[in-house]
Order: structure tokens, then C-alpha cells, then sequence
């Protein structure tokens, strides 16, 4: 479960550059999710690359090959954001990889006028569940207002926690509109209420 004191472990472990209070307050919700037992595996335009742009492989040269960081690119379209998750529990540590079939989840959001608008959705082998009504798209509000504080840039870039205003009720709002609905379904326990005696 993510607590406010995981949620700003995770952004402050994280390293990146917020450049304003609104890269702060998404990336509290991005933090939020990771803290949940999520795992990264894009974010930005690379969420949906062909959506956005056409990358050209690169040519392999037989070399061993690091891992770029997938938080790479995730606030570069102004105001915008998406990211695209693995649950930990489908992730293969040794491949640095999800598993063959695994479920995550999928979060976009933009910000209009002062409030962010959040969508996250559940997602089986990296697409969207369609097949499964159960598998709903989540909604959230978030205004700036109530989650933000007025933060210089050098102060903001050092330490983006510092921009936000109520973390607990922002991980709060987070967790209950955006991450539980989504969240893998457990499989319910035969000994209860369908088993023979």
C-alpha cells in the first residue's frame, strides 16, 4: 500500500527534473503507482510510439546493451502525460522484462486549465482489456490548488517534493480512484462460500 512517506521515498529515489509544481503533482500519481507495486516500462510519446513518431532500430553492433531508463521523455509534451506499467508481481527480474502474459496498467493525463485530469485503465498483455467489462476506465480531478505549492525553479528541480502541498490526500485520491479500480482482481478462495463440506 502507498503511503505518503513511500510516495516521496519514490520521487525523491527517482531523480528526475520537475520543472514546474504540475511535473510535481504528476509525478507525486506516477510515484503513487510505483509505490502500489508497479513496475516502469514507458513514458511520454513512448507509451504509444506509434502514435506519436516512428523509431529507427538501432544497429547491433554485439555489444551488451543497458537498459534505458524509462522515465525518459515523461514530461516532454507540455502539459501531458502518459505513462504505461507492469504489476511487480508479472515482472520478470532476470529478462528486465514483463512476463509473456502479464497485466498492468495504462496512466494518461492532461492538465486543463489549473486541474489535472487523470485516466488510468487496466491493462492484459500490454493493451487495453476490452474484452473484460470489469476492467473500467478510472477517473480522476485533481486541482492544482489544492495539491501544489508555489516553488521556485532551482528549488523545484533540487527536490520536487517540495511543490506539493497535501501528500496524504493526494496519495489518498490517488489510490482510491486511479489505482484500485484497476488493480488485478484476486481469485477468489475456493473455501469460501464454493466448496463442499
Amino acid at each position: 500500500m502507498a503511503t505518503p512517506p513511500a510516495v516521496l521515498a519514490v520521487m525523491r529515489a527517482a531523480r528526475v527534473v520537475c520543472r514546474t509544481p504540475r511535473d510535481a503533482v504528476m509525478f507525486a500519481v506516477h510515484c503513487t503507482f510505483l509505490a502500489e507495486g508497479y513496475v516502469l516500462l514507458a513514458a511520454g510519446d513512448n507509451v504509444d510510439p506509434m502514435m506519436f513518431q516512428e523509431k529507427e532500430e538501432e544497429p547491433d553492433d554485439r555489444l551488451p546493451k543497458r537498459k534505458p531508463d524509462p522515465h525518459v521523455g515523461w514530461n516532454d509534451m507540455d502539459d501531458e502525460y502518459a505513462f504505461k506499467y507492469c504489476a511487480l508481481a508479472d515482472y520478470d527480474n532476470t529478462a528486465q522484462a514483463p512476463a509473456p502474459a502479464h497485466v498492468g496498467a495504462i496512466l494518461k493525463a492532461i492538465f486543463i486549465g489549473n486541474t489535472l485530469m487523470c485516466h488510468s485503465v487496466r491493462t492484459e498483455d500490454g493493451a487495453r482489456a476490452h474484452h473484460d467489462p470489469a476492467a473500467p476506465l478510472a477517473s480522476s480531478e485533481l486541482p492544482l490548488g489544492t495539491h501544489a505549492k508555489v516553488v521556485d525553479e532551482v528549488a523545484i528541480a533540487a527536490d520536487p517534493t517540495l511543490a506539493l502541498a497535501d501528500v496524504a490526500a493526494l496519495v489518498d485520491i490517488v489510490r482510491t480512484t486511479l489505482v484500485d479500480p484497476v488493480r488485478r482482481r484476486s481469485i477468489p478462495d475456493e473455501r469460501e462460500g464454493g466448496g463442499d463440506a
